[in-house]
C-alpha cells in the first residue's frame, strides 16, 4: 500500500550548525515514513510569505506542511504563522525565546537546563545526522572550531595541542579540517608532520565532513565545536576534546555540556592524555532516532484528533 508523503516545511536561518540538528531529525522521520520537504531560509523570507499568502488566498504553490520544522530563534516566530496560515505540528530544536506552550514539541539539550513538561523534551546534547560506515581504524579526524563567545582561541596553544595529538598516534593517518570560525592563519600554523594532513573547507567540498566522519575511527574536536562533537558522537567514533579555555566567570552551556559528555565516559580529555582510548568508556546514543519516534507519534496523535473532530461535526449536521 502507497502511504501518502509527509509533508515537512523546514525553516533555516543559515547557521550550518542549526541546519545539522534539523537535517538530523528529519533524516531519522523520513526512516520512519516518506518525507516531501520543502526548505525555506530565513535570511530571505519572500519566498515563504509568497507561500503563505498562497494558501490564504487558496492559490498554493506547495502543499500545506503536517510538520514544520526549524532550529535558531530565527526561524520561531515564522514557523508559528506558518501554523496560523496552513496547519501543521511545530517542532523547535533548542530553547526558544518565545513561551514554550506555543510549539506543539521542543527539543531542548540537556545543557541549556530546560524542565521536561508534555511538549518540552530533553536530549543529551544536540540533534545530528547519524552516518553509517565501516570504521577505518588508522583514519582520525582534527575538527577545528574557531572565534566564539563560549571560549577564548588561541591559535598558538591549538597547533601544540594538535602535534601533540598527531605524535602520540604515529600509526594513525590524521587529517585537520578548519572550519568558517577558524582564524586564517590557524592551518599555517600546525607543524609539518608526515602523519597530519592539511583540509582546507573551502576545498574539501560540503559532503567531506559527513563522509569523513563516516569513516573516521578517531576524531578530536575544540571545545568550541558542540555541534561538531555532536556528529562525531553520533557517528560512532572515539571523540577527545581539544582544551580551550572558558571565557568569564560562569560556567557557559557549552562547557557545561562538555563536562557531563566527560563525567558519562563519552569523550575524552587531553588532560587524560593526547592518545584516545581503544574504546570509549561510555557509547552514546544518537538522538535523532528516539526523537524522530516522538514527533510520528504526535502526528499520528494529531491526525487521530482531526478525524474525531470531523467526525464529531458530521454527525452535528446530520
Amino acid at each position: 500500500m502507497n502511504v501518502a508523503p509527509l509533508v515537512v516545511w523546514r525553516l533555516v536561518d543559515g547557521k550550518p550548525g542549526h541546519d545539522k540538528q534539523s537535517a538530523g531529525l528529519l533524516q531519522a522521520v523520513e526512516a520512519r515514513r516518506p518525507v516531501e520537504c520543502y526548505d525555506f531560509d530565513m535570511r530571505f523570507k519572500a519566498l515563504l510569505w509568497r507561500q503563505l499568502r498562497g494558501h490564504l488566498g487558496g492559490e498554493a504553490e506547495v502543499p500545506a506542511p503536517r510538520l514544520v520544522l526549524g532550529a535558531g530563534h530565527r526561524t520561531h516566530l515564522p514557523m508559528l504563522l506558518v501554523r496560523a496560515a496552513c496547519g501543521g505540528v511545530c517542532v523547535a530544536l533548542m530553547k526558544p525565546t518565545l513561551p514554550h506552550r506555543l510549539f506543539d514539541l521542543i527539543f531542548v539539550p540537556e545543557h541549556d537546563r530546560c524542565r521536561p513538561g508534555a511538549n518540552v523534551v530533553v536530549t543529551q546534547g544536540v540533534i545530528c545526522p547519524t552516518t553509517c560506515a565501516d570504521k577505518q581504524p588508522r583514519q582520525g579526524l582534527i575538527l577545528l572550531g574557531g572565534t566564539s563567545p563560549h571560549f577564548a582561541w588561541r591559535t598558538d596553544a591549538v597547533a601544540k595541542q594538535v602535534a601533540a595529538i598527531a605524535a602520540a598516534s604515529p600509526e594513525v593517518a590524521w587529517e585537520v579540517c578548519d572550519s568558517r570560525r577558524t582564524p586564517a592563519d590557524m592551518l599555517a600554523t600546525l607543524p609539518s608532520l608526515p602523519n597530519l594532513l592539511r583540509r582546507e573547507r573551502q576545498a574539501a567540498g560540503g559532503d567531506f565532513l559527513a563522509s569523513a566522519l563516516a569513516q573516521a575511527d578517531a576524531v578530536w574536536v575544540t571545545a568550541d565545536s558542540a555541534s561538531m562533537l555532536y556528529e562525531a558522537l553520533s557517528a560512532g567514533a572515539r571523540v577527545g576534546v581539544i582544551d580551550l579555555q572558558p571565557k568569564g566567570r560562569r560556567e557557559s552551556k557549552h562547557a557545561r555540556g562538555i563536562r557531563l559528555l566527560k563525567a558519562q565516559g563519552h569523550v575524552h580529555s587531553l588532560a587524560d592524555g593526547c592518545r584516545l582510548a581503544d574504546e570509549p568508556a561510555g557509547p552514546f546514543a544518537p538522538e535523532n532516532a528516539r526523537c524522530a519516534a516522538i514527533v510520528v507519534d504526535r502526528l499520528d496523535a494529531s491526525t487521530r484528533a482531526n478525524n474525531r473532530r470531523r467526525l464529531l461535526r458530521a454527525a452535528a449536521a446530520r
